[in-house]
């Protein structure tokens, strides 16, 4: 089996930190083997589930419609100017079709997550417009209009740790700079389209049962509305191709082993983590943590 893209595992205690790095902005959008099933996935979501997958903020605490849909069109431009620029063999430039909001033309492009951030009435970052396709058990109705540390308050630990870095990093990113980080998990199930609550792990087999996601985020500001663009990349691979890699599954343990029990029991592995454990440690050079 293929190897993961990404293994954003980091071993030893588990801290909280922003993480983000300057990427090269031709590197904005990462397209790969699995671009035309999710994006073919991104449809049937968008067909089936379309109110829990896209959202628009038309009043308080947002700024309003019209500057919604500004952003949202900027987006949409800047998004297919990239891809004419970057992937020409894939993609052309054509007239925006009539009748989509152009936010959700811009999703139904790519495989990434678009979420759009805008300056409330009150002047704070909300969350203003997104299509998430592929959320990772959490609702995009109940994060709309939310500043971005209401949107993560119910991770445990991370008001104290970053929210004071992440409100300075998002107030000082320049228009043409791009920024990236990555997120990791493991779930008990493989599906892009997990709007639900956290996972239980309850009676899941290891390895069979258990999958690796990881996210690749992007962070960049529109030159003309100013708007902030969230994009999450979603990757799933099952733990098991981890199987005849002793390096990744001490990587994987080192960081399982260092989760706080909030933390795991937020992830949902209060109940499968040590069973996972034990997996990764038959497995590994030698155990890390």
């Amino acid at each position: 089996m293929p190897r993961p893209r990404y293994l954003p595992f980091e071993p030893g205690p588990h801290r909280h930190k922003v993480g983000t790095r300057t990427l090269d902005p031709a590197a904005w959008i990462e397209l790969g083997p699995d671009t035309d099933a999710q994006l073919v996935e991104k449809r049937r979501v968008l067909d089936v589930h379309h109110d829990d997958a896209f959202a628009v903020l038309t009043g308080p605490p947002g700024p309003g419609e019209d500057a919604v849909r500004a952003a949202s069109a900027e987006l949409l431009e800047v998004l297919s100017a990239h891809l004419v620029a970057t992937f020409p063999d894939r993609y052309a430039a054509v007239p925006p079709a009539a009748g989509l909001h152009p936010l959700e033309l811009a999703a139904r492009l790519v495989p990434e997550d678009l979420c759009l951030h805008l300056p409330g009435d009150d002047g704070v970052l909300r969350l203003v417009a997104a299509c998430v396709a592929f959320p990772s058990r959490w609702s995009l109705r109940e994060k709309l209009g939310q500043a971005v540390g209401e949107i993560h308050s119910p991770v445990p630990g991370y008001d104290p740790a970053i929210r004071g870095p992440v409100d300075q990093l998002l107030d000082r990113l320049p228009p043409g700079r791009v920024l990236w980080r990555l997120n990791g998990s493991l779930l008990d199930d493989p599906a892009l389209f997990q709007p639900a609550g956290p996972a239980r792990h309850r009676g899941v087999r290891v390895p069979e049962g258990v999958v690796l996601r990881t996210e690749r985020q992007t962070l960049r500001r529109l030159p003309r509305t100013g708007a902030v663009v969230f994009t999450i990349r979603t990757f799933v691979d099952p733990l098991a191709v981890l199987a005849d890699d002793p390096a990744a599954c001490a990587q994987v343990a080192g960081w399982l082993r260092g989760l706080p029990g909030a933390t795991a029991g937020y992830k949902g592995l209060e109940h499968s983590g040590p069973a996972v454990l034990e997996w990764l440690d038959e497995r590994a050079v030698h155990p890390i943590g």
